[in-house]
């Protein structure tokens, strides 16, 4: 639970943008220092199991549901990187299932006030001091983010393609082992020139020499997304994510066991609001 909040907290922070000439744009991290953007993160989870053995099958659903509003202060700026400080202001979190109420209760009150410290470099890195306090959780999904920016300016229609690793174990809800391939398009240049429309398509793909679980079939994630960027603000204003992770375990064939299949789809949007 706290990777995927982590998730998301840290894609408010992870692009920006500046105007390189007519034709091209290279994508930076490049805010104000003294900058104060508000923000709001709207998150929708939902896991579905299904059961099947030879003769019957059960399908079972949880939904949960964030609301998040924070800041991000732009402490100082350079050529090497910016340091943000982001701050939580408030956490509504809700879910269907009656045995995870109690523990959401908990998780908004840790979570509200929450304070971390980011180091961006105007490529898209994302680094952090594991001394602020901040628990691993958090700080292993920080270390996971890639770079999300090409080195210099890039056309509109272009392309390029990002990796980064997933570590052996659970993430979403289900087993994985990795690394995640993401492919970014610059896809549109509007409103004179100062809103640039990225796309994002990634995926999964085993690491070599990866043996599966015992009667693991193998687990998939996919990840969709669309940012908006204002290119004047130097932020990421607006976005879009689904991210879909799927894995099926299967008994051996002769011992006519239970079949499990288990996605859990993450649904998440974020605004900014008017630099102040």
């Amino acid at each position: 639970m706290r990777g995927v909040l982590a998730c998301g907290l840290i894609a408010t922070l992870f692009i920006g943008s500046r105007p390189a000439n007519a034709q091209a744009v290279t994508l930076q991290i490049r805010p104000r220092a003294g900058d104060t953007l508000r923000m709001r993160l709207d998150q929708q989870s939902e896991m579905t199991g299904v059961k099947r053995t030879s003769n019957s099958e059960a399908t079972a659903m949880v939904i949960a549901t964030m609301h998040m509003y924070s800041r991000a202060i732009v402490e100082a700026s350079s050529e090497k990187n910016t340091t943000v400080l982001a701050v939580t202001d408030s956490v509504q979190l809700s879910t269907t299932d009656e045995r995870a109420r109690l523990g959401l209760v908990q998780a908004q009150a840790q979570m509200r006030g929450q304070r971390i410290r980011f180091h961006v470099a105007p490529d898209g890195t994302v680094a952090m001091n594991e001394t602020d306090g901040v628990s691993r959780d958090v700080l292993q999904v920080v270390s996971l983010m890639p770079a999300a920016f090409p080195k210099g300016p890039i056309n509109v229609g272009e392309s390029w393609v990002r990796e980064m690793p997933l570590p052996n174990g659970s993430q979403f809800g289900a087993q994985t082992s990795g690394k995640l391939h993401v492919t970014f398009r610059f896809d549109s240049l509007t409103h004179g020139g100062e809103w640039a429309f990225v796309s994002m398509r990634g995926e999964m793909q085993p690491l070599v020499g990866y043996a599966p679980a015992q009667n693991g079939d193998g687990e998939r994630a996919i990840v969709n997304g669309t940012m908006l960027v204002d290119q004047k603000r130097g932020w990421l204003t607006e976005s879009w994510f689904t991210i879909v992770v799927t894995s099926t375990m299967s008994p051996p064939l002769t011992s006519g066991g239970v079949t499990m299949h288990m996605q859990m789809r993450i649904m998440q949007h974020m605004q900014t609001g008017e630099r102040r």
